[in-house]
């Protein structure tokens, strides 16, 4: 994973202070030891509540117990012989047990919360503990001078406002989440969208399964190929160095015209703004998205179908997800460009993952990308969709070529 990145010397915004490695590592392991002990608490806090809700339960079931144990003709006897005594005691153990009904369903409820709170704590650990494995694994060979914007600027002419940690890891999350809903569509549908009734094109070209399909302004894709004698982990760092300075990144989408970084949230997770030129009414397409590289695992078929067991991979995904910080001034913006300029919506990934299948011993790579995006019109994402076929085919020529095997 690339080192963190200085910004460029363009920039003029007050830098903050550079943290030596020691006062990193120093950070880092007192956060981890902050994390360690908001776990141990919450976790002593759920063990006394599961203990509580034991208690709890347990005396609602004595009380109920008692008071249906008696007979209609004891319950009769008892209230001839003491109707001044009994009568008291049982509405006191009728309220005690709505009491106790009413502190169970509350410790329920708390329970439940806390179980929630572990679990966000447990994602964002998670998350923390992803992101020093890929910072660790991704070191840059060579600074690379980033075009940045300070955040004065940001602010005033995208509405952007810094990103923290949280915020990206929903934003993560929300990008997984869409790229399953895209790979279901595309992959597991028939040739004829049932719900749109738009065909989805299907064809192979240069060993690549490609599955396109637009509907008015929106298009999604997934393509997918084999590889064998590939370096995932130099695949992806090329990729991501390829995808972060205009110079480089024009080599895949030739029509871009403008790449800005709006704010680098940690050494694998940039926020951008960028501008695609196109040819028809609307001249520029504009983005604010962020792009970010993180580990992951992937399920896959096996390679023949005497192995019913799907295999599981193991690589990389780097992925862009769009945001939308100020939609107010977006479409000020829109109506003050006379049209010439709109607003694109995106959710990209590109994905590789080493692939071992037990059965038979074969090592093999397979190569996914996906994505669904939003050019406002069906004419501009017709034309996306032939950009993106391109972009795919000359990022294989750029960064995969010069070390690749093909499976044949």
């Amino acid at each position: 994973m690339a080192r963190p990145i200085k910004a460029s010397p363009q920039s003029k915004s007050v830098k903050p202070r550079k943290l030596s490695p020691a006062q990193q590592e120093e950070r880092r392991i007192k956060n981890r030891e902050v994390m360690r002990k908001i776990r141990l608490r919450q976790r002593l806090e759920l063990q006394n509540l599961t203990s509580t809700v034991q208690q709890l339960e347990h005396q609602y079931a004595e009380i109920c117990r008692r008071s249906s144990s008696l007979s209609p003709r004891d319950q009769s006897m008892t209230q001839d012989q003491t109707s001044s005594e009994c009568n008291p005691s049982f509405e006191n153990l009728v309220a005690e047990a709505k009491r106790l009904g009413a502190e169970k369903m509350l410790l329920r409820s708390t329970l439940k919360q806390n179980c929630e709170w572990i679990r966000l704590v447990q994602r964002a650990r998670d998350f923390e503990t992803s992101s020093l494995l890929a910072a660790q694994k991704f070191q840059q060979n060579q600074n690379v001078q980033l075009d940045t914007i300070d955040h004065v600027q940001a602010a005033q002419e995208f509405g952007f406002h810094p990103l923290t940690e949280q915020d990206l890891a929903q934003t993560i999350l929300d990008h997984k989440q869409e790229m399953h809903r895209v790979e279901t569509r595309l992959i597991r549908s028939t040739e004829l969208d049932k719900v749109s009734g738009k065909k989805i094109h299907r064809m192979q070209a240069f060993g690549w399964n490609i599955v396109q399909r637009v509907e008015n302004s929106v298009m999604e894709f997934v393509f997918t190929k084999r590889f064998t004698g590939l370096d995932v982990r130099d695949v992806m760092l090329k990729t991501w160095n390829n995808d972060i300075t205009l110079e480089t990144f024009k080599k895949v989408k030739a029509e871009t015209c403008r790449l800005q970084v709006l704010q680098q949230v940690n050494p694998h997770a940039f926020a951008f703004v960028r501008e695609v030129a196109s040819p028809s009414d609307i001249s520029i397409f504009r983005s604010v998205f962020v792009h970010f590289l993180v580990e992951a695992t992937k399920e896959f078929a096996a390679a023949f179908d005497t192995n019913p067991q799907s295999l599981t991979g193991t690589g990389y995904v780097l992925g862009t997800q769009s945001l939308r910080p100020d939609p107010a001034l977006n479409l000020l913006q829109e109506i003050e460009s006379n049209g010439k300029m709109a607003w694109a919506d995106l959710a990209l990934t590109t994905e590789a993952y080493d692939v071992v299948d037990p059965a038979t011993g074969e090592t093999y790579q397979e190569v996914f990308w996906a994505g669904r995006t939003d050019y406002c019109t069906e004419e501009d994402a017709q034309r996306n969709a032939a950009d993106t076929l391109q972009g795919l085919l000359r990022w294989e020529m750029h960064i995969v070529a010069p070390a690749l095997t093909l499976l044949k």
